[in-house]
C-alpha cells in the first residue's frame, strides 16, 4: 500500500479543508472545485494511494449528503477504483454505492450491495454499517429481505 510522502499530503489537506469550509458555507460550486484540485493533487496511479479513498469519500459524502448526486456518482467511482486496487474496505463502498443506487431509485442494485455487505458484516443480524445512517435505507433492506426469503 503506497502513503504519500508528508509534503504531498500536507498540501491535499490544506485543499480539502477548503472543500470542507465551501460545504459548510453550501458554496457547492467552490466546494467542487477545491475536491478537484485537492485529487489533482495525489500522484498518477490516483488509485494507488491509501489517502486516496478517504478523501474521494470525503467528497462523496459531501456532494451526496448535499443531493449533488451526478458530482457523488463521480467520486463514488474513484473511490470504488481506489478500493478495488488497494482492497481493504469492500463492505464500505459497496455500502455507499447502495445509498447511491436507492437514491435515484435502482432499488435492485441497491438491495444487491447491500445483501453483500451483511453477509460481509457477519450475517443477516449484521448492520453496522447502516447505524449511523438515514432509517430508510434499514428499513428498505428488511422488507425487502423479508419478501424475498418468504
Amino acid at each position: 500500500m503506497a502513503v504519500l510522502e508528508l509534503e504531498i499530503y500536507n498540501k491535499i489537506i490544506e485543499v480539502g479543508k477548503e472543500a470542507v469550509s465551501a460545504l459548510k458555507e453550501n458554496d457547492l460550486v467552490r466546494f467542487e472545485e477545491y475536491a478537484e484540485k485537492g485529487w489533482n493533487l495525489f500522484p498518477e496511479p490516483k488509485n494507488n494511494w491509501n489517502q486516496g479513498y478517504n478523501y474521494a469519500k470525503m467528497v462523496f459524502n459531501g456532494a451526496f449528503n448535499n443531493g449533488k448526486l451526478e458530482l457523488a456518482k463521480l467520486w463514488l467511482d474513484r473511490l470504488i477504483e481506489n478500493n478495488d486496487n488497494l482492497h481493504f474496505f469492500d463492505e464500505e463502498s459497496q455500502f455507499l454505492a447502495g445509498k447511491y443506487y436507492f437514491e435515484i431509485g435502482n432499488f435492485e442494485k441497491a438491495y444487491k450491495l447491500w445483501r453483500e455487505v451483511v453477509r460481509g458484516s457477519g450475517g443477516s443480524n449484521h448492520f453496522r454499517y447502516f447505524e449511523g445512517e438515514d432509517k430508510k435505507y434499514l428499513e428498505f433492506y428488511k422488507k425487502e429481505k423479508k419478501l424475498r426469503d418468504s
